[in-house]
């Protein structure tokens, strides 16, 4: 097909019926418009395809259609599928004209360019005749981008039971899957009601609130990049919440949408009945390998029924309780995730920082029924899991001690097991904070892991590095 840059003078006599969308109709015309894509990258092919019905109950022998660009572009091809026509250009423009309509046939159209800049490129299609006093007209928005990359964006929730008041944390994920960087990445962080938000990591990540949402400007994600984020919430009434996210970014065409939002249902509880107690018993003693102060309580299932987990909260500390799973309401907690039945007991080790002694009586201690905490580790998609052990000894007093290399403030996950396929593993809350490049963790059962391990030979261990 030739383009002839032709000036032609148009006579019309009414002024344009204009609708927004991709259809529009007239007394004497139907019109509607496909694009295809509904986002393009600059230089790419965009087709148009036209469909205008002839509902005039008369033959039109001077018929115009036009195609006016908001933006230069390049035009590639223009045909259409009846009669006899002929079509003129210019940079941003282009008219077919028809030298005979008939009533009630279909004219249908096609139109193909590429358009070199970035932004919304709007097409007005305009159908017109100088034997009507009727035009029609409907305006097409396409997104034009300068490059393509899949965004996805993840979201893990916490492992252990979450009751009301609890510090509870979960994590986002943000993702570029190629093939070409993504520029002007944002997310959206979407807070259900009943939380408050305590904080979010890391620190230097700057954001802003609207209503509910925290938006984040995460900049260019490379191929393969991830950004990684974590919240902290109170959530201050028992339900089931839920979390969102999504991940989008201008000039950018995203081949795959379906991964651009996330979300997780998280299930806030109160605590469950029972009768629990927990009281010292044990003076305070240093231990020189950990640097930590130790004391164990007994805890105590003093009820006539069962119960599936128990958590015991700390009050009133001057000292940092250095193996605590959580905080609730400002109090750090340490749990016990088994069941214990009626008169039975467990020793629990507490452990705390900065060593030394300190006053500490049983009236701080407060113990709950809880239900139990899924330890399951995480996947192996979300974690580094590569990580080589370079020592496991057993220790005089039967504790397991296993050290691994590390990178400073980094935190890391440890995973045990009773078997050395790891059917079973579960989790030893709480995660470790690298303090230097080499970290030593001793197993000395309960509240790191559910029992205190028997020997070497029946105890298996993993360590994760988290996001």
């Amino acid at each position: 097909m030739k383009f002839f840059f032709i000036l032609r003078i148009v006579p019309v006599f009414l002024v344009a019926l204009v609708f927004a969308g991709t259809t529009a109709e007239a007394q004497g015309f139907g019109l509607s418009v496909t694009n295809s894509p509904n986002s393009v990258v600059t230089n790419n092919s965009l087709t148009y395809t036209i469909n205008v019905t002839n509902q005039t109950g008369m033959l039109l022998t001077n018929f115009f259609v036009t195609n006016t660009l908001s933006a230069p572009v390049q035009f590639s091809s223009a045909s259409s599928s009846y009669g006899t026509n002929s079509v003129f250009t210019n940079a941003t423009s282009l008219t077919f004209s028809f030298d005979q309509f008939t009533n009630g046939n279909v004219a249908q159209m096609t139109v193909t360019l590429q358009s070199q800049n970035a932004g919304f490129l709007t097409n007005s299609i305009t159908v017109a005749s100088t034997e009507v006093t009727n035009t029609a007209t409907t305006n097409i928005v396409v997104q034009v981008v300068t490059t393509q990359a899949d965004l996805g964006v993840a979201m893990f929730g916490p492992n252990q039971v979450v009751v009301t008041n609890d510090l509870m944390t979960y994590g986002v994920t943000v993702m570029n899957l190629g093939p070409n960087a993504a520029p002007n990445v944002v997310l959206t962080n979407t807070l259900p009601a009943g939380v408050i938000l305590e904080g979010v990591s890391p620190a230097n990540q700057t954001y802003s609130v609207v209503s509910s949402n925290l938006i984040f400007n995460l900049g260019t994600l490379v191929n393969g990049g991830s950004e990684n984020l974590q919240f902290t919430v109170q959530p201050t009434n028992a339900g089931v919440l839920t979390f969102s996210a999504s991940v989008g970014a201008t000039s950018l065409l995203d081949t795959n949408t379906a991964n651009n939002s996330a979300s997780t249902n998280i299930t806030v509880i109160d605590y469950l009945s029972g009768q629990l107690i927990a009281v010292t018993n044990s003076a305070q003693t240093i231990n020189l390998q950990n640097g930590l102060t130790e004391q164990t309580i007994l805890l105590s299932n003093i009820g006539t029924n069962a119960v599936a987990a128990a958590r015991v909260v700390v009050t009133g500390l001057t000292n940092r309780l250095f193996n605590a799973a959580g905080t609730n309401n400002g109090n750090p907690f340490v749990i016990y995730n088994a069941a214990l039945g009626t008169n039975q007991s467990v020793n629990l080790l507490l452990q705390f920082f900065p060593r030394g002694s300190f006053p500490f009586t049983n009236e701080q201690l407060q113990a709950f029924a809880v239900g139990v905490s899924s330890l399951t580790p995480p996947g192996a998609s979300s974690t580094s899991t590569n990580l080589n052990i370079t020592h496991i000894i057993q220790l005089p007093n039967g504790n397991m001690l296993i050290e691994w290399p590390a990178i400073t403030n980094r935190t890391y996950t440890v995973v045990y097991s009773d078997n050395v396929l790891f059917s079973n593993a579960m989790v030893a809350p709480p995660s470790i904070v690298a303090p230097a490049n080499e970290v030593q963790w001793i197993d000395y059962g309960p509240p790191a892991t559910v029992s205190a391990p028997t020997n070497s030979g029946t105890r298996f261990y993993r360590v994760f590095l988290n996001p």
